[in-house]
C-alpha cells in the first residue's frame, strides 16, 4: 500500500536549490534514510513529507489510512510542561483519556476507588485504551523513563531526548518519520530502537549520521548531493559501494571533459590572428565546459596537522572519587596514560561520562585522589556546551586568529582557506558571517579551530552530533593520524569504531572497568571480564601476556599467549583489504577479494571466542 507520493518537489532556502524536481513514494513496508551534507534540505524534506512545510512546487498525495509520527531533532516544549504532558500530547479521546487517568492515579498516589478514577477506568473500558495504555507503560519502562510528574525543562539532553522518543513511538501509526533520533541516546537505547523500529513493521523515513544504525533498520537511501537526488535500492553498506561507482564513473566523464577543455584551452592561447575566421562562439563554449566541471570533492584528501611532542608523563589519575549530593559519579579511578592511547568511554545517560572527562581536562576537582598532566601535555577539550562564537566574524577570520599557517605532520604546510576546504567549507561559507551559519557549522568550525591550537591531548564530548557523515568521515581519517592521546564520549558505535582502541566502561555507580578492544569487541563479548584500567595496556600496544596462573593446561597457556598475535595478524589483513577495497575500481576485483575478506571475519570472530574462553578460564 503506497502511503506517500511526492511529485516534481522543490524547495529552495534564499536564492540556493535545496532540492528539484524531487519525485518518489513511501509504500507500507518502506525504510529510507536520507543523506547528504548538512544545510542540503534533508531536515526540510522530512517536514515537507510530515505536512509541516509546503513545497515551492509539486505536489504531496497522501492516503486516507496515513498515520504519521514526527521526531524532531531538536525537540520543543514549554518551560511548566510536565513528561507526561509531553509525552502524552494528542487531541484523539484515547489520549485524551489516558492522560486524564494517568493524572487521576497521580493524584490519588496510586490505584483507589474513588469516583473519578472509577469512572475513568469503565471509560478506559469503553474505548478499549487498555493496550494503548500497556503500551506505553512498556516504551516508558524500556526508556528508563519512571516518572511522569517531573518538569521537561528539569531534565538532561538525553532524557529529553527519550522524553521525545516515547511521545513519537506512543500513538498509532503507520509511518514514523525521524530527525536524527540517536542523538544525545546511550548506545543501550539505540540498540533497543533498533530491535523495535525492524519489529515494529511501520515504514520508516529517517535522517541519521549512525552508519551502524542506519544499516541495521534501512534498506534504501535517498541522497541529496549539491541539489541533486540520488536514489539507492540498498542499505548504507551497499550504497557507500554504489556511490563509490558512481563518483568513479563521474571522475572518468570529468577527465574526458578536462581533455576537451585542454584542446579549447590551447586554441584560445594561439591568439586573435590564428583565431581569425572562427567559430565565434567557441570562446563561449570553452567557458560553458569549464563551468560544467565538478567540483573537486575536499573529502578525498587525506592529511594530518603537526601534532607538538609527547613527554614521558602524559596524564597521571590517581585514585580519583566525585561525588554530588551524596550520590557517586567515579569512584577510586586509576589511569596511566601512555602516548598512542585511543580510548572511548562507554556508560547509561547520567552514569558520569561527561563527569570523568572534566576531572581529566582539570575543569573539575575531584573530591579525593589526583590528576596529573605532563609537562608537555596540552589539552583541548571539545565540549557539549560550546561557547558562543563571535558572530560577527567570518569563518576564515575566526580560523586565522590561531593559525595563519598551518604545518603538516609531513612537513608541508598549508592555509587556513585550504584547511576549511578540507573539512568542507567552501568559499562562500569561508567568507560568511558566523552568526548566519547552521548550529552544525558553528561547532564543527569551533572543533577546527581546538585542531590548530596543537595539541596532544584530545577529548571529545560526542563530537558527532550535528555532524553529517562527509564530515564525520573525515574527521575519523584526521584522527586516525593523530599522533597524540583520544578520549572520546559518543554514541556512534561506527565513529568509536574507527577511532579507538580501547573502552572505559562506567557502571552507573562510580565504577570504571577498562576493555581492551573497540566499542564492537565490547558489545559482542560483554560477558568477558572486563580488565584493570591501571594497568591495561591499548589495543595498538597489546603485547602476548605471560600467565602464571593456575587453570589451563600447558598446551592451553601457549595457545592463549599466541593467539593474541594471531588475532593481530588477521586484523591487519582486514585492514589491508579495507584499504583495498577503497582503493579498487574494479567491482570484479572487489568481489573476488570479498570471499577472502569474509573468510577472514569469521577466523577473528572464532579467534576472540576462543580468547575469551581461554581467558576467563585462566582468570578464574
Amino acid at each position: 500500500m503506497n502511503l506517500v507520493s511526492a511529485n516534481n518537489l522543490s524547495l529552495s532556502a534564499g536564492e540556493r536549490v535545496l532540492f528539484d524536481n524531487l519525485t518518489f513514494g513511501i509504500d507500507h513496508d518502506s525504510r529510507i534514510a536520507v543523506l547528504g551534507r548538512n544545510g542540503c534540505g534533508k531536515s526540510s524534506l522530512l517536514r515537507l513529507i510530515a505536512g509541516f512545510r509546503t513545497p515551492e512546487t509539486g505536489i504531496i498525495s497522501r492516503n486516507r489510512e496515513l498515520k504519521t509520527a514526527f521526531l524532531e531533532q531538536i525537540p520543543s516544549f514549554s518551560g511548566d510542561e510536565t513528561v507526561g504532558e509531553f509525552i502524552l500530547a494528542g487531541d484523539s479521546a484515547e489520549m485524551e483519556l489516558i492522560r486524564a487517568y494517568e493524572s487521576a492515579v497521580s493524584a490519588q498516589d496510586g490505584y483507589d476507588t474513588s469516583s473519578v478514577l472509577s469512572g475513568l477506568m469503565e471509560q478506559m473500558d469503553r474505548l478499549d485504551c487498555w493496550t494503548l495504555e500497556n503500551r506505553i507503560h512498556s516504551i516508558l519502562g524500556e526508556l528508563g523513563i519512571s516518572s511522569l510528574n517531573g518538569k521537561m525543562s528539569s531534565l538532561s539532553g538525553g532524557m529529553v531526548k527519550k522524553a521525545a522518543l516515547a511521545r513519537t513511538l506512543v500513538p498509532e501509526s503507520n509511518l514514523i518519520i525521524l530527525d536524527e533520533p540517536t542523538n544525545h541516546l546511550d548506545i543501550e537505547t539505540i540498540s533497543w530502537l533498533e530491535k523495535y523500529l525492524k519489529k515494529s513493521g511501520k515504514a520508516l523515513l529517517m535522517v541519521t549520521h549512525d552508519r551502524y544504525f542506519m544499516e541495521a533498520v534501512c534498506d534504501r537511501i535517498l541522497e541529496i548531493d549539491d541539489s541533486r537526488v540520488f536514489f539507492y535500492n540498498a542499505g548504507y553498506n551497499k550504497y557507500v559501494e554504489l556511490k563509490s561507482a558512481r563518483d568513479e564513473a563521474a571522475m572518468r566523464s570529468e577527465d574526458k571533459l578536462k581533455n576537451i577543455i585542454r584542446n579549447e584551452l590551447e586554441w584560445i592561447k594561439r591568439g586573435p590572428r590564428a583565431r581569425a575566421g572562427k567559430d565565434k562562439k567557441r570562446k563561449e563554449r570553452f567557458f560553458d565546459l569549464k563551468d560544467g566541471l565538478p567540483e573537486k570533492s575536499a573529502e578525498s584528501s587525506s592529511f594530518s596537522v603537526e601534532v607538538r611532542r609527547l613527554g614521558g608523563k602524559i596524564l597521571e589519575i590517581g585514585n580519583i572519587s566525585k561525588s554530588f549530593d551524596g550520590v557517586s559519579i567515579i569512584k577510586d579511578f586509576s589511569c596511566s596514560f601512555r602516548k598512542g592511547y585511543r580510548v572511548g568511554v562507554l556508560g547509561a545517560n547520567g552514569s558520569g561520562k561527561t563527569t570523568l572527562l572534566n576531572l581529566m581536562a582539570g575543569r573539575l576537582e575531584p573530591d579525593s585522589g589526583t590528576v596529573e598532566a605532563g609537562v608537555n601535555t596540552k589539552i583541548a577539550y571539545y565540549d557539549q556546551m560550546m561557547k558562543e562564537l563571535p558572530g560577527e566574524m567570518r569563518a576564515i577570520d575566526y580560523i586565522k586568529e590561531t593559525a595563519v599557517v598551518i604545518k603538516l605532520k609531513d612537513g608541508g604546510t598549508i592555509g587556513p582557506a585550504a584547511f576549511l576546504e578540507r573539512f568542507l567549507f567552501s568559499k562562500d561559507q569561508q567568507y560568511t558571517e558566523i552568526e548566519r551559519m547552521s548550529g552544525g557549522e558553528k561547532k564543527k568550525l569551533f572543533l577546527l579551530k581546538l585542531l590548530l591550537e596543537n595539541p596532544n591531548f584530545l577529548i571529545l564530548d560526542e563530537p558527532t552530533n550535528d555532524f553529517d557523515i562527509q564530515t564525520l568521515s573525515i574527521l575519523e581519517d584526521f584522527l586516525n593520524d593523530f599522533s597524540g592521546c583520544l578520549v572520546v564520549v559518543s554514541h556512534d558505535r561506527f565513529f568509536l569504531d574507527r577511532t579507538t582502541d580501547f573502552m572505559f566502561v562506567l557502571d552507573g555507580n562510580g565504577g570504571v572497568s577498562g576493555f581492551a578492544g573497540d566499542v564492537s569487541d565490547y558489545y559482542a563479548a560483554a560477558d568477558v571480564p572486563a580488565v584493570s584500567v591501571q594497568n591495561a595496556e591499548s589495543g595498538k600496544d597489546r603485547k602476548t601476556r605471560t600467565n602464571k596462573d593456575k587453570g589451563l593446561s600447558y598446551n592451553e597457556k601457549r595457545e592463549l599467549e599466541s593467539i593474541e598475535e594471531k588475532i593481530m595478524d588477521l586484523e591487519s589483513a582486514k585492514d589491508k583489504l579495507e584499504a583495498f577495497f577503497t582503493s579498487s575500481s574494479s567491482v570484479d576485483e572487489i568481489n573476488l577479494k570479498k570471499k577472502e575478506y569474509d573468510s577472514i571475519l569469521k577466523e577473528i570472530e572464532e579467534k576472540y571466542e576462543r580468547w575469551n574462553d581461554l581467558e576467563t578460564r585462566n582468570r578464574g
